[in-house]
């Protein structure tokens, strides 16, 4: 229980380009758009630009099987971009891949640095798991049966809204309503060195608040902390140093390490897995439908 585990290439899975990658996935260029339109199927509804909040960017993107019979489980899903950039639009392939395994996906924008520091895109977060919890029948989906995933610097987020209660709870999301988090390649177990980072976070007498490690308490609901061997952005020691210390204090956490990936390969393994790169859809789906049982076997 609780173990790493490597994921290899293996048998019917292939080692794709790098290259390859980012051209499906780069924010705002053509060869993304290609992809796209390479990709996507008609098997999904996106219903765009739904307000959670009075800002500009508190704003959400809904994607849901067309013909899926509800309720489905939901994914709320926060992008990375060092919260300092990124967009809902550019995850059309992500909606695309869940909505294919029945699951209504969430796609918040959050407000970023500059026009907030820490904690501004946690609370918004927090307000877009509300607000999902609160619509989510009208699409077809089970408000309770919610998970919250995210990559990178949204990686980070969705671990502090597991770990620090406070977030959810001030939003009105009642206790127990998320059944689990999963954090991709998030820096949740690591101390701020980078200057922008330090100066996005505030003072560094609050900084321990920003550490998704300081409140552990054995209490939260299952994590699943999945990391690219390769990348070099946010070391794999993250993963399974949280999970670790989640599970020294009885909570329920696993860390998954998949090789021959990097910190923009996992999330296009997620979003894109006709490329056969890994398993990662395929494991965020299996602890969607089963948190408890994927994050504490046995």
């Amino acid at each position: 229980m609780g173990r790493d585990r490597a994921e290899g290439p293996g048998t019917g899975f292939l080692r794709v380009p790098f290259l390859a990658l980012v051209l499906l996935l780069a924010a705002g260029c053509s060869p993304r758009r290609m992809g796209e339109a390479l990709l996507l199927g008609s098997h999904f509804v996106r219903t765009q630009d739904v307000a959670y909040g009075t800002g500009p960017r508190q704003q959400l993107d809904v994607y849901r099987p067309r013909t899926a019979a509800g309720p489905l489980p939901v994914v709320v899903f926060l992008y990375g971009g060092r919260w300092q950039a990124g967009s809902k639009d550019e995850y059309r392939l992500l909606g695309d891949a869940f909505t294919r395994r029945g699951i209504v996906v969430v796609v918040p924008e959050y407000r970023l640095y500059p026009e907030v520091r820490f904690p501004g895109w946690v609370l918004d977060a927090a307000q877009a798991v509300r607000w999902t919890r609160d619509n989510a029948a009208r699409f077809g989906g089970d408000p309770g049966n919610i998970v919250v995933v995210g990559h990178s610097a949204g990686g980070h987020t969705a671990a502090l809204l597991a770990l620090d209660e406070r977030y959810l709870r001030d939003a009105g999301v009642p206790a127990g309503s998320v059944r689990g988090f999963v954090s991709l390649a998030g820096p949740v177990d690591t101390t701020w060195t980078a200057p922008d980072v330090q100066a996005l976070m505030g003072p560094a007498a609050g900084w321990p608040a920003t550490y998704a490690g300081t409140h552990v308490d054995g209490r939260e609901p299952p994590l699943l902390l999945l990391q690219g061997a390769d990348d070099e952005t946010v070391s794999p020691a993250n993963s399974r140093g949280l999970a670790a210390r989640i599970r020294e204090r009885g909570g329920c956490a696993r860390s998954v390490v998949y090789r021959g990936l990097g910190h923009v390969e996992i999330v296009v393994a997620l979003a894109v897995p006709r490329l056969r790169s890994a398993p990662v859809l395929d494991d965020v789906v299996a602890f969607v439908r089963e948190p408890r049982a994927r994050a504490c076997p046995g």
